[in-house]
């Protein structure tokens, strides 16, 4: 009698594969920012071996299965493959609980065979839980890494997800054949680019503030000091803001557009995230030894509190737009700290006032997106203490705050600080329209929602604001 060839079932790893990331890493990150006093209780599960650890971790954080960064290209193949009456199976080395999540969500699964918080499967083990199941029904396997070799071995067809040239060359000496792949898994340098946000660099241009109020920009000692700030803190920065992003993984993966971002997209996990972390910190602490103390505790007192305002203080009422302002401060005095510059009151009031302001268009801008998004229902935006209904009162806010630094001005160029400086001190008044011109202007465009989610990267990148910036320049020439 003529034996009957068996369709291979298709047997689906879920981290790396189906997922762009790594579900333990997501589920770890979400404790320690929901119940980071919680992390060394459940590290203490590890004595019971990695598959209680995971399932410790797990029953302590719930996660929306939905929001996962996805491999569409592997779905759209599974469901083509099940809609022709193949057998899917995931397997994954992740807790059941979170498996059985994401099959339900999928909905093309037979069963879901995974860690029960006694086996962890993975590489042998989930080779014997494969065989167990299909009790000899041939299979293929969809993996991404050497740990699922033992499973390979002993499939019947491979099919490589990101998988090296090393790895696939293994697979052949195994005689397995490689079916099917899926390209994909190298970092580019555009995308780790993007995860740093080089572009936000420029707002720490602020360095060098006080170097040109106090005439001294020409100085190459204190240039050279401002420039290494300038580099911690771009250092410094792009620390938090890769915090800030792992941090906000599952609002960021709502939002339509903050979704394309390197970690929410998973075009960057977890892990390469915490390495990022971990080498722009050593290049800032680099860098920052060598400078003087006060800018060394500038750049600590930056880190801390843009860790603290990323985990907690930008959900607060105008707490969050203050500490906005005050970041853009800190700039300022580094610099001034780095150089050896004093900063005056003056350019302190000054610097605060127009920060707030700037940091109200910022918030603004969030406002405006969230309305399109909702058809202009009035609404809490999430992740902040502001709705639809704030709006009239921050813009009244950010106004006030604009034209009180203009006043500050006013009164600066009314002291007698002003004649030490400058041999025509009157000249300097125009100034003062030209700043009413430009912060009326940020804040109309804020209003309108035309402008980048950042006022200072706008700034950069607006006509407009280069104008007036060149107009202020050129009246601070003609005074001196």
């Amino acid at each position: 009698m003529e034996s009957v060839k068996l369709e291979p079932a298709l047997c689906v790893d879920m981290d790396g594969t189906l997922i762009r990331t790594d579900s333990l890493h997501e589920h770890l990150l979400l404790l320690l920012k929901t119940r980071p006093l919680e992390l060394f209780s459940t590290g203490l599960a590890l004595s019971r071996g990695i598959a209680a650890f995971k399932r410790e971790v797990c029953s302590r954080v719930s996660f929306q299965p939905e929001s996962l960064p996805y491999n569409e290209a592997i779905i759209a193949y599974i469901r083509e493959q099940a809609s022709q009456g193949r057998r899917i199976l995931l397997v994954t080395a992740a807790d059941q609980v979170v498996a059985n999540r994401v099959a339900e969500h999928i909905g093309v699964f037979e069963t879901v065979l995974a860690s029960d918080g006694v086996i962890n499967l993975k590489s042998e083990a989930k080779a014997a839980a494969i065989r167990k199941y299909l009790n000899d029904w041939p299979f293929e396997y969809i993996g991404d890494s050497f740990a699922d070799l033992p499973i390979w071995k002993q499939s019947s067809g491979a099919i490589a997800v990101n998988s090296t040239g090393l790895l696939r060359r293994i697979i052949n000496n195994y005689g397995v054949p490689v079916t099917k792949e899926f390209p994909g898994g190298r970092v580019s340098f555009f995308t780790l680019l993007k995860a740093i946000r080089v572009y936000q660099w420029s707002k720490n241009l602020l360095v060098f503030a006080p170097l040109f109020l106090s005439h001294t920009i020409l100085q190459i000692d204190k240039t050279l000091s401002a420039a290494e700030t300038f580099m911690a803190l771009c250092a410094a920065a792009s620390t938090v803001y890769v915090i800030n992003d792992l941090f906000d993984l599952e609002a960021d993966r709502r939002h339509q557009r903050k979704r394309s971002r390197p970690f929410a997209s998973g075009a960057l996990t977890v892990r390469q995230g915490a390495l990022i972390i971990i080498f722009l910190l050593s290049l800032t602490i680099l860098i920052s030894s060598l400078l003087p103390a006060r800018a060394q505790l500038f750049i600590v007192a930056y880190i801390l509190i843009s860790a603290l305002y990323s985990i907690a203080l930008k959900s607060k009422l105008f707490i969050d737009i203050t500490t906005l302002a005050g970041l853009y401060t800190l700039r300022v005095l580094c610099g001034g700290a780095a150089a050896d510059v004093p900063i005056s009151p003056w350019t302190l009031a000054f610097s605060i006032f127009l920060f707030i302001s700037l940091a109200i268009c910022k918030r603004l801008t969030e406002l405006h997106s969230f309305s399109d998004r909702h058809d202009g229902i009035d609404g809490a935006v999430p992740g902040r203490a502001y709705s639809q209904s704030d709006w009239q009162t921050i813009v009244s806010l950010g106004s006030a705050s604009g034209y009180v630094a203009v006043l500050v001005l006013a009164l600066y160029l009314n002291s007698p600080d002003v004649t030490a400086l400058y041999a025509r001190p009157r000249a300097l008044w125009l100034i003062c329209p030209l700043l009413v011109y430009w912060i009326s202007r940020m804040l109309i465009i804020a209003n309108r929602g035309q402008m980048h989610d950042d006022p200072i990267v706008f700034t950069f990148r607006d006509r407009a604001s280069w104008i007036v910036a060149t107009a202020i320049l050129a009246v601070a020439i003609v005074s001196l």
